[in-house]
């Protein structure tokens, strides 16, 4: 495993393949046409190892999650786009250099490949970029000692916390349940029971004294020991030295106890918990200002984000007019076929033709004496002669719904067609702005850069 060819080694059989130098004015053109064809070779050639690692990579890691998968796969993803812009710029040249063009101004990629393999973040930089990563990365380490250090009184800040939050909750339970006991309505409703207990044995005890004297006796000593709780329930009510007040005093101090002790810690984790708040913030500001292809990125969001229901109504404004255009299809061909030369006269024929048929079949039955089935056909031809002109009137009607029809659905293909050349005047900057953003971000994440002046004279 310790063999096989590391990020770093790919990115420098790019640099080696010598790309940048096909796109300085002063090379000769049988150099640089020699030099297109190696590098299109070469670029194959890596194209097809990077994608096998990086499937290597995936099938490693194929039992984890698709983040981790991500985070596995990330140099070589990284460096396919690097290749990506690469095919694309010797492209640009080779399209340039065959339609008489000027040669493209010439470009620069980073020399290093670094990142972090636990988040899956890796770019692509010059020197100046990796020791800003380098510096980064020593922030964070210390960031993360702070965090393990503070990681012992979270957990017993949180243990305190849930502590004092199921205090809190139980107290409110009994309180509760002692609020309910004192209130006038509780006391009324124990003497009520007591009272419709007491009266119910008494009746008892008289029904039941002279067939079962025992029985009685038992209900009347009951409803005696009624009457005699109705006055200890009042006292009681009134004085509630009960067990629930006791444990409600208990609970009362355990959570003082627990607030004390919350304090206490709180009070040595707050230094602590500051100085990382601290160094969360300007790390998170180091990580925003130092690449920038993040910056770039939150641009393309927001223009997709502003980009996105215009670009949904246009698609829905495309739906309909096409559902509009193949109902006009419809119309007009319906349309034309009614207007062909001799469509009305066919009409018109075909009832003549009903009418002299019903007329031939009547004469025929006359001729043969029978003189109902004669009757029938008669009045059959002359249904039909009134539905001549009734066919002509439904002829002239129709042709004018057809008509309304048409004029409705290209007065709606209109509304559709105003509207999508509103929508696009807005939709339309915004769309080349994304994508003049989606070309600079995959170069910026590439790491191509404009080449400096030492590489411009070499």
């Amino acid at each position: 495993m310790n063999n096989l060819p590391s990020p770093q080694d790919y990115l420098d059989d790019l640099h080696a393949i010598g790309i940048t130098r096909l796109f300085l004015p002063h090379i000769d053109p049988r150099d640089r046409a020699a030099g297109i064809r190696r590098a299109r070779q070469e670029l194959g050639r890596l194209r097809g190892e990077l994608s096998l690692q990086r499937d290597q990579a995936a099938e490693i890691n194929g039992a984890l999650s698709p983040e981790a998968l991500r985070r596995a796969t990330a140099p070589y993803s990284l460096l396919l786009l690097l290749h990506e812009q690469l095919v694309e710029e010797v492209g640009d040249l080779e399209r340039s250099l065959s339609t008489g063009k000027p040669v493209p101004y010439s470009f620069d990629f980073g020399r290093y490949i670094f990142g972090d393999e636990a988040s899956g973040d890796w770019f692509i930089g010059g020197q100046s970029e990796l020791d800003e990563w380098g510096r980064i990365q020593q922030f964070k380490a210390r960031l993360d000692a702070l965090r393990e250090q503070s990681q012992p009184a979270r957990e017993q800040l949180s243990g305190v916390r849930s502590e004092l939050e199921a205090l809190t909750a139980e107290h409110e339970k009994r309180q509760a349940k002692i609020d309910r006991r004192q209130q006038p309505a509780t006391i009324r409703l124990q003497i009520a029971l007591l009272v419709l207990a007491g009266v119910a044995s008494g009746l008892i005890g008289w029904q039941m004294w002279h067939a079962d004297r025992d029985f009685s006796t038992v209900a009347w000593v009951l409803c005696g020991a009624c009457a005699i709780m109705i006055p200890i329930a009042i006292l009681n009510w009134r004085n509630p030295r009960t067990r629930k007040l006791s444990q409600q005093r208990k609970l009362e101090r355990q959570i003082q106890q627990a607030r004390a002790q919350g304090m206490q810690q709180r009070q040595s984790y707050q230094p602590l918990d500051l100085q990382i708040k601290a160094l969360e913030v300007h790390y998170n500001r180091m990580l925003d200002g130092w690449e920038a292809a993040r910056l770039i990125k939150k641009r393309l969001d927001g223009f997709i984000a502003e980009a996105q229901p215009l670009r949904e109504r246009v698609d829905a404004i495309r739906a309909e007019l096409e559902s509009q255009r193949q109902q006009r299809d419809k119309l007009l061909k319906k349309q034309a076929k009614r207007e062909k030369r001799g469509a009305f006269f066919r009409r018109m024929f075909l009832h003549i033709m009903l009418v002299a048929a019903s007329g031939a079949v009547g004469f025929y039955f006359d001729y043969m004496g029978e003189a109902d089935y004669a009757a029938i056909m008669y009045g059959l031809g002359a249904f039909c002669i009134l539905l001549v002109p009734l066919a002509y009137i439904d002829w002239k009607n129709r042709s004018g719904k057809l008509e309304s029809q048409l004029r409705q659905l290209e007065t709606r293909m209109l509304q559709l067609q105003t509207e999508g050349k509103q929508i696009m005047k807005r939709y339309h900057p915004l769309e080349l702005q994304i994508k003049t953003l989606i070309a600079q971000y995959k170069r910026t994440r590439a790491g191509i850069t404009a080449p400096t002046e030492t590489q411009q004279m070499n």
